[in-house]
């Protein structure tokens, strides 16, 4: 399958292949952006580009290789404490080409307060709304703010970092280990602006808490700026501090709803046309009416279409769209799924025990209907990787991922399998 050079530029242009360990390449990455959005958007095509250059399924790992302050040596960063180290890193390059900006945020009457706090912060960081506190279910817009603020000062010229509240915390908890404190303070404040995502990872975390509020308290003294996000209403972070809560709620409080048809309809042509893709008017507006829990959802469902018909190289259909992603998945999107629900209905469709799918066995048919279980489990559930692992035997991150994508991958190509997981998905719609 081809990649088109406006992807390549953005994603692959700054990676390279570090190393290969076995049944396992490692691929260096600039930051950890673009590992999440390879992983996210390309793990099966550059998985598949992979097999056929090496004859043979391999695992692929995105790794940000970094140097050390005081050595060339390189080291990773895969989000674990015991590999981290505090880094001084001036202006992430990825902000200055990130595709993620102000311009290309579609602003409707569920975000508006939002977009226009962030944009005036990002015009007058330090002088209003400071700090800003924005708040929203999973993938309504919140990171695509954040990365817009980060892009548009760094590019202004002031010294900006966008960080997630895991890699705080690992780089926080690194800095420590590794008798660094002095490099992590220098790092975090002595910037003009601060924006960390998801701060709702750090609660229960006292010693983190702590560093953030020191890192905080320096920050908002000196008159820069913060921005930070969450999933939930700073009255709901109840196991955070209550010290670092009140400074939360007394800046600008914006919440962030999900969009209606009119904004859904206008990210999916905005999405369409950066893709450089002829998508039918008749299948965005489908695929507007069908999709409404969150932005993410809608892009991975354009993804999916625009996908598949390059696989097929046939031009898109709303007949071919109707029968791809299917009425059971739409209808569906706004019920709870369990994943006791998920996995039964796997083992009662392909006729393997569920002990079985959550056990080690290595049968052809096992295998495939645990890495079904996998996919649907990450496609009808909130569900993480890392989540869905747990529940089937204690399985790592990365064997989710690569079973989830493969499915992805084939049933793009196998009828006989994409239908195995619509009857599936009709099974479950008939429980709920």
């Amino acid at each position: 399958m081809c990649i088109r050079d406006s992807s390549f530029d953005t994603w692959l242009s700054s990676t390279s292949g570090h190393k290969l360990e076995g049944n396992s390449l490692i691929i260096s990455v600039p930051n950890n952006f673009v590992a999440e959005m390879l992983d996210q958007r390309m793990y099966s095509i550059i998985s598949l580009a992979v097999e056929q250059v090496l004859g043979r399924t391999t695992d692929i790992k995105f790794s940000v290789i970094v140097s050390d302050i005081n050595s060339e040596k390189p080291i990773y960063n895969n989000h674990h404490p015991d590999e981290t180290v505090s880094k001084v890193i001036n202006k992430p390059a990825f902000y200055k080409k990130s595709w993620r900006t102000f311009q290309n945020f579609i602003v409707g009457d569920s975000n508006k307060l939002a977009h226009a706090a962030s944009l005036s912060v990002a015009e007058n960081p330090g002088s209003a709304y400071n700090p800003l506190f924005i708040y929203s279910g999973v993938g309504l817009g919140k990171t695509h703010l954040l990365t817009s603020i980060a892009s548009f000062l760094n590019n202004s010229g002031s010294n900006a970092i966008y960080v997630t509240a895991e890699e705080f915390t690992n780089e926080y908890i690194g800095s420590i280990r590794f008798a660094k404190t002095d490099h992590f303070r220098n790092k975090y404040r002595h910037i003009d602006a601060l924006l960390i995502d998801d701060i709702q990872f750090i609660a229960g975390k006292e010693q983190t808490q702590e560093g953030f509020f020191h890192t905080f308290n320096a920050l908002h003294m000196a008159n820069k700026q913060i921005v930070v996000t969450s999933d939930r209403p700073v009255s709901s972070l109840n196991v955070l501090e209550q010290r670092i809560t009140s400074r939360l709620a007394g800046g600008l409080v914006a919440d962030m709803q999900p969009p209606p048809f009119e904004t859904r309809l206008a990210i999916l042509q905005e999405k369409s046309n950066k893709m450089d893709c002829d998508v039918p008017s008749d299948v965005l507006e489908y695929l507007a009416r069908r999709v409404q829990s969150n932005v993410r959802d809608l892009e991975g469902s354009l993804n999916r279409v625009i996908a598949w018909s390059q696989f097929r190289e046939s031009s898109i259909s709303l007949n071919d769209v109707t029968i791809l992603i299917g009425e059971s998945w739409a209808t569906m999107r706004g019920k709870t799924i369990t994943d006791t629900a998920v996995i039964s209905a796997v083992s009662e469709h392909f006729g393997i025990a569920t002990d079985q799918i959550r056990g080690k066995g290595r049968r052809k048919m096992t295998v495939l209907s645990r890495q079904v279980a996998m996919y649907l489990l990450r496609e009808e559930t909130d569900l993480s990787f890392t989540a869905i692992g747990k529940i089937l035997g204690g399985r790592d991150h990365s064997t989710v991922l690569h079973g989830h994508e493969r499915v992805s991958v084939k049933i793009e190509q196998d009828d006989s399998l994409r239908n195995d997981v619509i009857k599936i998905r009709h099974s479950l719609m008939g429980k709920f």
